[in-house]
């Protein structure tokens, strides 16, 4: 059957009651709409580009707001209703818009097809149209056009080694976007689809307008929309605006209280925190990682260096030289009397700021530790291999020695404490292992908020020799190659093989007795104080 024989229904019965949350969303996504005041949109000339090419900005004509959102994402867990008014925003803005062109996108065809597809098709059915009369679905090319020649078009956004700029969009022009399950796709080919919402918006929405649905992740999304790397709220930028979203705003209470019933017989404790409640501090667990028994119920704590951290006591920075993706330092206290080990922080290095060097990472360390009052002292370790390789310019100075240097022998009173040689791979990861699992009575408790911590302890996984694997990444920026995983670890490798050495050298030697005591042949193994 033809467009042109499609006809507009006499009638449609729309049944939309919105919980507070979802009209929330909801407002951010309407056309010509200041969601501040109500008032309208225009476009403003700001000034002009290097080539004198007129330069425009969107602002409200009531307010003067320029903080208008177009890239809008809403949050949480599932079953919150994020989806289903992506939906019922799709359809009411192509039946209420001739001729536009609204996009849902997934990461794969089939997913896309048996998840928000079928939300698409049920509410044109709950509002009374009809299919071949009022709309026509082209399975083949995966789109659904109305009466008045709008139409819905499936997309797939997977990443795809063959079309790294998603050429394969073309030169495709649309008017809204709803893309569902953000989480599984990449940031660039969110920013290309989102480059192309051009079609009909000046004499409809003024603006481009995305919406993007996601349960709690810990990738990209989480970072730019939610919490940044120490678990703060993220301030927005001009243009994008988060709406959390748990189970509770569904205004459904019948499929709510099913579906809750459903989310609470997970076992899973970090899976039901992410689904049921929207928890994005959850941490995922993978057995195929080479840190098999780190368990993030069981080893984050929330706010554990404002509970612990004791400024009079000493306190140990552990080092990692490698300058990509960043230069990397745990800071740990111990309390040996009652066997616990506390994480406190990680402090990155970022290329972006100049600090992937020895001398720019200590100074920043230097600061840190001068705002946080330690006047306990402070044990420098890390990487043995620190002593032979620089990452600064001068000659003839390896990085302990520029560290120990620029902290100086003033209140921080720095000491180093290295290994000789750096403990064999598979057996120290064996160890950790064995210390997460409380090896002779210790306990590691690591503060939240040391995200690429945690990050390696789940990510990096084991080659078959039992040894790390390195596997290599290329910033897409510089070119680069880096080791994406691993360098905090390697930190968390090298505290505990110096500072718990008793233990140590007990797991090495299959002693199954009480602490061994240090002696002159461990010294002469590799320990140097």
């Amino acid at each position: 059957m033809a467009v042109s024989t499609l006809k507009p229904p006499k009638s449609v019965k729309i049944d939309f009651k919105p919980s507070a949350k979802q009209y929330e969303l909801w407002k951010l996504l309407q056309p010509d709409y200041c969601p501040c005041c109500g008032g309208g949109i225009e476009q403003v000339l700001v000034g002009y580009d290097v080539n004198h090419n007129p330069q425009f900005r969107p602002q409200c004509v009531k307010c003067g707001n320029t903080n208008l959102p177009q890239l809008i994402l809403g949050g949480g867990s599932a079953g919150g209703g994020k989806s289903f008014v992506g939906s019922v925003w799709l359809i009411s803005s192509c039946i209420r818009f001739e001729n536009i062109r609204a996009v849902v996108a997934r990461k794969t065809l089939k997913s896309l097809k048996e998840s928000t597809w079928n939300t698409i098709k049920s509410i044109l059915k709950d509002w009374g149209l009809k299919e071949d009369r009022n709309y026509k679905i082209n399975n083949l090319e995966g789109t659904l056009t109305f009466w008045n020649d709008s139409v819905i078009i499936m997309k797939e956004m997977a990443d795809i080694p063959s079309d790294p700029n998603f050429e394969r969009f073309g030169s495709s022009e649309y008017t809204i976007a709803l893309v569902d399950e953000c989480s599984e796709i990449s940031q660039r080919a969110i920013e290309v689809l989102f480059s192309r919402l051009r079609w009909r918006t000046h004499e409809t929405f003024k603006t481009s307008r995305m919406l993007m649905t996601t349960n709690p992740t810990t990738n990209w999304v989480r970072s730019r929309f939610v919490q940044d790397e120490n678990g703060d709220r993220v301030t927005c930028r001009e243009g994008e605006a988060y709406v959390p979203f748990s189970v509770y705003d569904n205004p459904n209470i019948a499929f709510r209280q099913t579906y809750e019933a459903a989310l609470n017989k997970i076992r899973d404790q970090a899976t039901k925190e992410r689904l049921l409640y929207g928890n994005w501090d959850f941490v995922e667990s993978n057995d195929m990682a080479i840190y098999n028994r780190f368990d993030g119920g069981k080893h984050l704590i929330t706010a554990l260096k404002e509970q612990v951290y004791n400024p009079a006591k000493p306190l140990i920075t552990v080092w990692d030289f490698n300058v990509a993706p960043q230069m990397s330092v745990l800071s740990a206290q111990i309390d040996y009397d009652n066997k616990k080990l506390y994480i406190l922080e990680e402090i990155l290095g970022k290329p972006e700021n100049k600090e992937n060097n020895t001398p720019a990472m200590t100074r920043k360390v230097k600061n840190k530790l001068y705002r946080d009052k330690q006047i306990g002292g402070v044990d420098v370790t890390g990487d043995p291999s620190g002593l032979q390789r620089s990452t600064v310019n001068e000659d003839g100075i390896n990085n302990y020695t520029v560290i120990v240097d620029i902290l100086g022998s003033g209140v921080l009173r720095p000491k180093l404490k290295l290994l000789k040689k750096q403990p064999p791979q598979v057996t120290r990861c064996d160890f950790v292992n064995e210390v997460f699992d409380g090896y002779n009575g210790w306990e590691i408790l690591i503060d939240i908020r040391c995200r690429k911590l945690t990050e390696d302890l789940i990510y990096q996984l084991k080659n078959n020799d039992g040894t790390k694997s390195k596997h290599k990444v290329t910033d897409p920026k510089t070119g680069i190659k880096y080791e994406k995983y691993g360098h905090l670890s390697d930190c968390l490798d090298y505290l505990l093989c110096y500072y718990l050495r008793d233990s140590w050298h007990k797991f090495k030697s299959g002693n199954s007795g009480t602490d061994t005591v240090l002696t002159t042949a461990m010294i002469q193994e590799g320990f140097s104080y």
